[in-house]
């Protein structure tokens, strides 16, 4: 995590939190020593030098290699619903980029994938509400409307809470992607 006060007391008092950055694989290796399943759910927005999708696509595997070499028996991650077949955005294909990253290089992965996190604090639905509250009228290019499918916050925060329990995982390195739930 980047911010460790970010976390509420009454989380921290039961939890072990960590704050670590992916792009230092030495440092990996403490974080996630004893770790018996790990969540993955780091995405670059952006990068100073613009090359966010690179940073996603190392980010990831250095977490992989580390939870591999930990022995981390399984990752969680929290990745973007679009087609394969479609025309992805960056941010769109750095997130299957980052899921491959993490099948490839690590322990088996269970992955899921949202279109928009909807609910209080997600950036989406911060975005739309800060819009909505300024605006009255707004008058947007063709390209700006596209159909999604929204998933609210807790839900997406009740799966993925569900998947510690579950023994389905829906791509690893030995499956080659074979085992769906």
């Amino acid at each position: 995590m980047r911010d460790a006060s970010r976390v509420a007391p009454s989380i921290a008092a039961r939890t072990r939190v960590v704050v670590a950055d992916p792009l230092q694989p030495e440092r990996l290796p403490g974080v996630v020593q004893g770790v018996k399943v790990a969540y993955y759910l780091i995405h670059s927005m952006s990068a100073s030098d613009g090359d966010f999708q690179h940073r996603d696509w190392l980010a990831a595997h250095n977490f992989a290699v580390a939870a591999r070499e930990a022995g981390v028996s399984r990752i969680i991650y929290l990745g973007a619903l679009a087609s394969e077949n479609s025309h992805l955005s960056a941010h769109l294909k750095s997130r299957h980029e980052t899921g491959e990253a993490l099948r490839s290089f690590g322990p088996p992965v269970t992955e899921f994938r949202a279109r928009i996190l909807v609910g209080n604090g997600s950036v989406s639905f911060e975005l739309v509400r800060y819009l909505t509250e300024r605006l009255l009228v707004m008058i947007c290019p063709r390209w700006v409307v596209t159909a999604t499918q929204p998933i609210a916050i807790d839900d997406a925060l009740d799966y993925l809470v569900a998947a510690l329990q579950s023994r389905w995982i829906v791509a690893s390195p030995a499956s080659n992607g074979s085992d769906t739930p």
